[in-house]
Order: C-alpha cells, then structure tokens, then sequence
C-alpha cells in the first residue's frame, strides 16, 4: 500500500464539492492532476472511491467508508505539525552551572526569566566537567554557565567576567587569622582538587598555577561539588582555592583569604555550542549578560562593606597593593 497526505486531501476536498473543476480549483491544482491524484489512490487500495458520469460525481460505499479514515489521517497529521511548530518556537533550555554559576548568578537568571519570560522553561543539571562536555556535543545541554572556555569541538565561549583566586581554609586552621594568605605556605598545605574522574583539567590547572613558585601541590581528592570540597577544607583537610565570587556565599567553618601573591585571574563565560541559534539560547545569553553585570555591581559594594567589618575580605585593596 502507497499513498500520500496530498491524494488524502484531494480525496476530501473531492468528496465534499464532487467536482473535478471545483477541486481542482480550491486546491490550485489542474483537473488532470486531481484525476490522477485519485486514480492512484483508487489503485493503491484497490478500490473505486468514486462513480463518475457526464452528469455528477458520487462517493461509492468504499469512498464513504474510507472518508472517516482519511479525514482521521489528516486530522493527525495537522494535529502532529501543530505539536512539531509549537516544539520548535517554544522557549526551553537546558543549562549546567559550575560553582560561580550556580552559586552567584543562577538565582538571578531564574527570576529574570520568570519574571520577563514566564513561558520560558529552564532545565538545570548539575553535572561534573566531563559530563558537561559530553552532554553539550551530543546536544543533551544547551549551555553551560559560568565555566571556562573548554576544548569542545565548534563552542561558542562568550566572556563574562574575570575572576581572582582566593583561598578556602578552616575557621580552626592557624591560617585562619591572618589577612591573607601566602602561596608558599602550599609547601606544606594539601589543596583539595576534583578528581580527575570528574574534571581532567582541576588537578594540571593547579599544578601549573603553582610551579611559577616552585611548588608541587600535594592532592587531596574530592568530589567536583563545590560544596563538598568547602566541606573538605572545613574540616582541616587542606584548602581550596576557588574564586572571588564565592566569598559572598555562607559556607559554615571556612574562612576566605585573599593570596597575598598575584595569581592569574580565571576568565568565566557563558558556553553553547555555535550551531545553538534558538531564540531561547539568545534570550538566556541576553538575561545572563544582564544579570552579571548587576552581581557585578553588587560584589562590590558587598566586598566594600565588608571591608570594615572582616579583615579577611579586604581582597581589593591588597590586590592593588600588591
């Protein structure tokens, strides 16, 4: 059995005027084609759908039969487009964050996005690097924010802020008192790290971080969350070194240090792949632009306030003087 959507529509459109001329005309088609159209379908089922004569045109006992069928096809069909076209224009992404993502500008970005675009739907995972990369080439994530700009194959990075290290330590560590905090006392410190299961780049970054000082961190492994590794430095493990932005958060028995060294700063972003074109990926970078830009402002004024109320914070400051 073969027929096409088009022979259906010209079956329906004939079984309602039973007019070969007016068929062909509602449907700006010649008469031959609709007789064509017709007869082939006649052919593919094996039936006659219509009795023709000099007079008029009448549906047989198989035409009205099939009728119901046809129009039930073509109902679906409709129906299936609609769905297809409402799939295609609606306003769904699916996001991962790394730490100042999740952290510092998700919220923002949420209530934007329901505030401003109420229909839109935004997925979050939390996945580790790795599977941050992967999902992202085999299209199972939109994008991934506040990450840096990784070895993917056609990503689009768009820059959002750079950031400065600091340090995570025990409120109990002897460290703990001071300022800031040296990059040689990592001679001796251990540095909680992702596992390289989890993120291949965590442990190499760190190593190239420090062997400008001639230092070789020692490990200690952890799982990549964020909140996990504070926990970990919490309980005297070692330290972590994260960004800036995150000293802004509440994360119980860690204190923030600056380093008193200059360190490279860390270029975050906004990643998608180039062939992402959807009017919802170029709504969200839009609300991410904007909302960074305000967690911005607010960073700073936060970190100038706390400036008189907790040593530990004065992070501009010493880096201007250093």
């Amino acid at each position: 059995m073969d027929f096409r959507i088009r022979q259906l529509q010209c079956f329906l459109t004939l079984s309602d005027l039973l007019n070969y001329g007016r068929t062909a005309r509602a449907l700006y088609m010649s008469q031959p084609t609709i007789t064509f159209q017709i007869k082939s379908l006649e052919e593919a089922f094996g039936v006659k759908l219509f009795e023709r004569d000099r007079q008029q045109v009448r549906l047989t006992d198989a035409g009205f039969a099939f009728r119901e069928f046809a129009q039930a096809i073509i109902d679906t069909v409709d129906a299936a487009q609609e769905c297809l076209s409402g799939l295609h224009a609606r306003l769904r992404l699916r996001v991962s964050c790394g730490p100042v993502g999740q952290f510092i500008l998700l919220p923002a970005v949420i209530r934007t996005l329901a505030a401003e675009y109420p229909e839109f739907e935004l997925e979050v995972s939390e996945l580790t690097t790795e599977q941050q990369m992967s999902r992202l080439q085999e299209g199972k994530v939109d994008a991934l924010l506040m990450v840096g700009a990784l070895p993917v194959k056609g990503l689009r990075f768009d820059p959002i802020c750079r950031e400065t290290l600091v340090a995570m330590v025990s409120r109990r560590s002897p460290l703990a008192i001071g300022r800031s905090i040296s990059v040689q006392e990592l001679r001796t410190t251990s540095v909680i790290a992702s596992r390289a299961k989890d993120c291949r780049f965590h442990q190499p970054f760190l190593h190239s971080l420090l062997s400008p000082f001639g230092i070789t961190p020692r490990i200690v492994e952890s799982p990549q969350s964020c909140s996990v590794q504070f926990a970990y430095a919490a309980a005297g493990e070692g330290l972590a070194i994260t960004t800036e932005s995150m000293t802004v958060c509440s994360f119980p028995d860690v204190v923030a240090l600056p380093f008193a060294e200059p360190l490279p700063e860390l270029q975050l972003g906004l990643a998608a792949m180039e062939t992402n074109e959807s009017s919802a990926m170029t709504i969200f970078r839009k609300v991410v632009t904007e909302c960074a830009e305000a967690a911005l402002e607010r960073r700073v004024i936060h970190l100038q306030s706390a400036q008189t109320a907790s040593p530990a914070t004065m992070f501009s400051e010493q880096r201007q003087a250093s």
